[in-house]
């Protein structure tokens, strides 16, 4: 029954141990694009751009509307005069009319004007205490144009602005794409870290459980004082201490990594991933002319600074003088017959130009429009900063690759010294030419070389990463 047992316990773990997943960069980055919060986010934040700008687009087709009065009713005293008596007197009137209203508006934004066509019909019954007044009919259609003269373009205005704020949108979701995958990279390096980090404690651990088993045998024999044997049982015990910790930061860091990339926390998985050493010389001028060229801060403080040219553009419009030409021109019919509202209309025409000058407002507009040349300045100043301020990240950037390069090369030699020298050291432990204190001295400076060669790496790969980031242009590749 025992031996039963154990073999489901280990039929158990080895399910669970093929069943685990095994991602790999790209594998994340793919699932962080599609799964993550922030993307998510930025993906929504640029549908709405894109839904704003259609609407704008939409806006400025032919829109038609329909209106129903069922009914307008209305029931009042109004003074009349009475030609019997010679006097005002008070009477008591009122109506009840059913109309309809069918309306074209074609706006024009060329001219920031709007064409309309307009057609109504309605049945009026008044009523009267002074009167019987008969139920009539009317019928109009008329064609009507509204233009502004001599003013700003708000039509052209609100489709350049919905353009551009497209445009911004579309290049700050490719910086949420950006971002992702450069936080991806960096946290899989950073949990890669951690799983290695283990890996390296494990072999320690193993390391010093093989030290104290030897030097529990010769003190077993006599060889070594008990101090010897004591020294290396606390080595063994803080090892296994360090490995708990390891073990620990790598499954929290597993599940900050899952709350990036838009994981389910109990869904398990492992990483793993090529830390090859490929130098890779940057040209710092070039780096530089990239991220002039393609950052999003810089393309849309540029596109900020045309609307704020459209905002001053418009406010100092409300200062000058401007015009309105309103024409009109329909026929319509009045009938107590509904057939007769058909026939034999009449004319309807009208032109009015109507002329607006601006002459005193105490200098509010003066005011207005200052301030949005002090706005215009101010996006003109902030664009000016961002290039200083981009030009030093990237110089900075590439001395941190720099840096990290020249450590990776130093260090990854190190490594090689100090487990010749941790091999030779055990093998006089053995031989009894050095006391333990001196094995685990040596043993401590291979963990420190692995370690301090494995973060060497992983910074530069973060660093390379960053750049990318920073430049939008590949380096990893």
């Amino acid at each position: 029954m025992k031996i039963v047992n154990v073999f489901f316990l280990i039929l158990f773990v080895s399910t669970l141990t093929y069943s685990q997943k095994i991602v790999t960069l790209d594998e994340a980055v793919a699932i962080a694009l599609k799964e993550s919060y922030g993307i998510k986010s930025a993906g929504y934040s640029l549908i709405s751009s894109e839904k704003i700008l259609e609407a704008a687009k939409l806006g400025l087709r032919t829109s038609v509307d329909v209106e129903f009065d069922l009914p307008r009713y209305s029931r009042s005293l109004a003074s009349q005069f009475n030609t019997s008596t010679g006097t005002e007197q008070f009477y008591e009137i009122g109506y009840t009319t059913v109309e309809s209203r069918l309306m074209f508006a074609q706006p024009i934004v060329y001219t920031n004007g709007t064409f309309s066509l307009v057609g109504s019909m309605w049945r009026r019954d008044q009523f009267s205490a002074q009167q019987n007044i008969p139920i009539d009919y009317y019928s109009n259609i008329s064609l009507r144009l509204q233009q502004p003269l001599f003013t700003f373009n708000t039509l052209g205005a609100n489709l350049t602005r919905a353009e551009v704020n497209m445009q911004k949108a579309k290049r700050n979701y490719t910086r949420a794409e950006k971002e992702m995958i450069y936080n991806v990279t960096a946290s899989f390096f950073q949990l890669y870290q951690t799983k290695k980090n283990v890996e390296i404690v494990k072999e320690e651990v193993n390391q010093v459980q093989t030290s104290y088993n030897t030097a529990q045998n010769k003190f077993k024999a006599g060889l070594i004082a008990e101090v010897e044997a004591l020294q290396l049982e606390i080595d063994l015990a803080e090892s296994k201490n360090k490995l708990l910790n390891a073990e620990r930061s790598f499954n929290e860091s597993k599940d900050n990594f899952k709350l990036l990339i838009g994981l389910d926390l109990k869904e398990q998985f492992d990483v793993t991933a090529e830390l090859e050493y490929k130098p890779m010389t940057i040209n710092l001028d070039e780096a530089v002319n990239y991220s002039l060229t393609n950052r999003t801060e810089l393309l849309n403080s540029e596109a900020d600074i045309e609307l704020n040219l459209l905002a001053v553009d418009e406010v100092d419009s409300r200062g000058n003088i401007s015009a309105m030409l309103t024409a009109n021109f329909g026929i319509n019919k009045n009938d107590n017959a509904f057939r007769e509202v058909f026939r034999n209309y009449s004319e309807d025409r009208s032109v009015v130009l109507t002329l607006k000058v601006p002459v005193m407002d105490w200098g509010k507009n003066s005011r207005e429009v200052e301030s949005a040349e002090a706005n215009l300045n101010m996006t003109k100043l902030n664009l000016q900063n961002q290039r200083q301020q981009i030009e030093r990240e990237i110089i900075a950037t590439v001395n941190k690759i720099e840096s990290a390069k020249a450590r990776v090369e130093v260090l990854s030699r190190n490594v090689e010294l100090a487990k010749k020298s941790y091999e030779i050291s055990l093998s006089r432990f053995e031989a009894g030419t050095i006391t333990s204190f001196d094995l685990s001295q040596m043993q401590l400076r291979l963990t420190n070389a692995k370690t301090s060669s494995l973060n060497a790496l992983i910074d530069y790969k973060i660093a390379l990463a960053d750049l990318s980031k920073k430049t939008l242009h590949d380096y990893g590749n």
